[in-house]
């Protein structure tokens, strides 16, 4: 019994040690999952796709800080044009704490679409190795950012009642200013906006990233080595533009049945004797300057308008810029600035498959074939602009010849109102009449693709610096070479087009040009020339055509001695780098550089010392700007090389004019008074019989204003004799009040420089 009894005992003891544990466990709490932490964003994944319409990229940003072209760049600012505080403040930050982002790379972000209408307007983004470094330099942008980013006043809260304070209330103390930017760290990310945001703000559920857009990778991958990118996403832009354009549309619409009910509604009221009557509501209608001729002739009662073809080669001209534009889906930009110019690629990139205009501001211009690139083996060595393209001629006069919908133009003071449709026909009509030829039939097919212009640089002007003359002292025979533009075209068909060209120029309205024409022939070539009005030539492959007889003839003896752009040594080397093959090219000579040289070493040139001396110091080493235009497949490729120097001379330039010197503004001062006077001797001639007045006659009849004089630092004489005067102007103190003595009489021409304090006069040479 005791054997049973103990035997029972230590089995209900094994099932009750076996069964405890499990209870124990139903009993106690399942552990919730913990939710997997959300990975820190990195510089790839931050933003969103069709999120940004601007995207931009800065990489190496401490090697971008303490390139020479920066700092280049930054020294005539900071030296001419007296810049605030905040930006002296933010350069010297910089180039201290360059090193920290020497191999940093900073996103831009601005310009959100309709998707993310809750993020921030703008999103700086600065990458770093690790999230250590990160943290680090957050501390210091905190205590930077302080200093250049004003703090956002707090708004005051509104009352709770009208009612007076109660002796229990008491006032609260303000509230501090929010800081006028909001940064936080994102694992290795340093975020910049200007306000606090979320990351479901920024990306949306679904959204996909920026990196996975086919267009933008092909852009980003194409200039993943430049420091410098920016993309432009344009379908976001059109989308956006597409929108507001229908809701202008919808609010006529609208204000159209608007005026609909008003005229049926003031049909049905009785009309007050008195009262006048309202003109009826017209659409605005735009009148091109054809159909303004056109519907002119129609309604007038003597039908005479202006000369067609005049009209029409108006009209061909201003079509290149009219039209519906194929804009690409994105437009990539790269700055590169390592060796001696600045370098800028431009990519217009769509899907594959889909047009894109090369040049989207002139849909007309359509672009041909490549080019084989010989108009510079016609053109002279010392060409000083050479522009060439590819053109598909016959798909331009197609497109340009579809006749455009018709003109409905509504005339009407009142109701009814009188309707009259023009047909607008194509500009080409008018002239096919006048030179008795198909275009497309009988010119066309005589022409190639290639279409080049030389061009003279004199008065060619940049960003504050003004149109020079071109050459140095005594180059007159240069600058009568390259007097006036060249056009050459190539040509498939040379004997066809030396056959039609009489009767072109008969046609054309050189009636009698024949008994003018003047032939000569040097070696292959041909020149036939009418008078000094009009010549061409046929060189090599090409038609030469020019309104100056010299230049063509230049032209001309340039290609037979061999002395041609191609051959010119300084024309290789900067076009070196264009790719192959092309259809456009672009080079302007060291002849603009070495123009604005002379200029900035004229006595009469109106800037300071320091800006002068920029200007020369950029001006020692005279460079090229070339361009080219290729298709490497992903789209247009436009690539411009432009002379640091010479952007050093631009920047110069805005500078000295921010911030001019005493003695320039005075000087300024001076020529706005001479031109004053001047202007009112010529008003009081009007007025008084043919005489002219003193100076004290003028500043008595407040025509010339006697402070403005008295402060100007300069004395003003005034000679008159009979029907002719002369007005100089001469700085009170040489050197300190200005250093430019100034001269003009009855002709207008403003002559004078500087004369050491003597009086300018009639013999003095013309100021710009």
């Amino acid at each position: 019994m005791n054997v049973i009894t103990r035997t029972a005992a230590s089995i209900m003891l094994l099932l009750l040690a076996l069964t405890v544990p499990v209870m124990a466990q139903q009993k106690r709490p399942t552990p919730k999952p913990q939710p997997r932490a959300t990975p820190a964003p990195t510089f790839e994944t931050l933003v969103p796709a069709d999120s940004y319409k601007i995207y931009g990229e800065v990489r190496g940003v401490g090697q971008v800080i303490r390139s020479s072209a920066l700092t280049d760049l930054i020294e005539p600012i900071l030296k001419l044009s007296a810049p605030p505080k905040e930006f002296k403040t933010v350069v010297k930050w910089l180039n201290a704490h360059s090193e920290d982002v020497m191999t940093s790379r900073l996103l831009v972000a601005a310009w959100p679409t309709g998707n993310i209408k809750q993020a921030p307007e703008t999103l700086i983004a600065i990458e770093f190795a690790t999230a250590e470094e990160a943290t680090k330099f957050a501390g210091t942008l905190n205590e930077f950012l302080p200093t250049i980013v004003p703090p956002q006043p707090t708004p005051e809260p509104s009352p709770k009642s009208t009612e007076g304070p109660t002796t229990t209330d008491k006032p609260k103390p303000a509230a501090p200013p929010e800081p006028g930017f909001h940064l936080q760290r994102l694992g290795s990310l340093i975020v910049i906006t200007p306000r606090p945001w979320t990351m479901k703000q920024l990306k949306p559920v679904g959204s996909k990233l920026l990196v996975e857009d086919a267009n933008f990778r092909a852009a980003h991958n194409r200039f993943s080595t430049e420091p410098v990118f920016l993309y432009l996403d344009m379908k976001s832009i059109e989308k956006e533009d597409a929108d507001w354009e229908k809701q202008v549309e919808e609010q006529r619409r609208l204000a159209e049945e608007q005026a609909k009910r008003e005229q049926a509604e003031a049909k049905t009221e009785p009309k007050k004797a008195d009262e006048a009557e309202e003109p009826g509501f017209v659409p605005e209608q735009h009148v091109e300057p054809q159909v303004s001729a056109q519907l002119e002739a129609v309604t007038s009662d003597k039908g005479i308008g202006p000369d067609p073809v005049s009209m029409a080669l108006t009209e061909i001209g201003s079509s290149f810029f009219q039209g519906q534009p194929e804009w690409p889906e994105g437009i990539a930009f790269s700055l590169s600035f390592e060796g001696d110019s600045f370098d800028l690629r431009a990519l217009l990139i769509n899907q594959a498959g889909e047009k894109v205009d090369a040049l989207p501001f002139a849909p007309m211009l359509t672009i041909g074939p490549a080019l084989s690139l010989e108009a510079a083996n016609i053109f002279p060595a010392d060409t000083e602009i050479l522009a060439t393209m590819s053109l598909d001629l016959p798909q331009i006069y197609a497109t340009m010849s579809k006749p455009p919908p018709k003109q409905v133009y509504t005339k009407t003071r009142g109701i009814p109102a009188g309707t009259i449709e023009i047909q607008t026909e194509s500009p080409f009509v008018a002239i096919e009449k006048q030179l008795k030829i198909s275009l497309k039939d009988d010119l066309l097919p005589l022409l190639g693709s290639e279409i080049a212009l030389r061009l003279p640089t004199n008065g060619a002007n940049m960003v504050a610096l003004p149109g020079v003359i071109i050459g140095a002292p005594g180059a007159t025979e240069k600058q009568t070479n390259n007097a006036a533009p060249v056009l050459a075209i190539a040509v498939k068909d040379k004997e066809g087009l030396r056959a039609l060209m009489p009767k072109l120029l008969d046609n054309f309205g050189f009636k009698g040009a024949s008994s003018l024409m003047q032939t000569e022939r040097r070696e292959d070539t041909e020149l036939v020339s009418f008078g000094n009005v009009f010549a061409y030539a046929f060189v090599g492959n090409f038609i030469v055509i020019s309104t100056d007889v010299a230049s063509t003839r230049y032209v001309v003896d340039s290609y037979v001695k061999h002395e041609t752009l191609s051959s010119d040594i300084q024309f290789k080397n900067s076009t070196r780098w264009q790719p192959r093959p092309l259809q456009g090219q672009l080079y302007i000579s060291p002849a603009l550089m070495e123009g604005y040289k002379t200029w900035a070493q004229q006595s009469s040139t109106q800037v300071s010392d320091q800006v002068r001396t920029f200007l020369t110091k950029a001006t020692t080493v005279a460079q090229p700007i070339t361009y080219s235009l290729s298709n490497e497949g992903f789209g247009p490729l436009h690539e411009l090389h432009i002379p640091r120097n010479l952007i050093l001379m631009a920047v110069a330039g805005i500078s000295g004019e921010i911030n001019p010197s005493p003695l320039v503004q005075n000087e300024r001062t001076a020529i706005g008074m001479i031109y004053m006077i001047v202007n009112a001797e010529d008003e009081y001639k009007k007025k008084n019989g043919g005489a002219y007045a003193t100076l004290e006659e003028l500043m008595t009849a407040d025509t010339v204003l006697k402070n403005t004089i008295e402060k100007s630092g300069y004395r003003f004489d005034l000679t008159i004799n009979g029907d002719k005067f002369e007005v100089s102007a001469t700085p009170i103190e040489y050197g300190k009040s200005g250093r430019l003595s100034l001269f003009m009489d009855q002709n207008h021409v403003l002559r004078g420089g500087d004369k050491s304090g003597a009086s300018a006069s009639a013999s003095d040479p013309p100021i710009q």
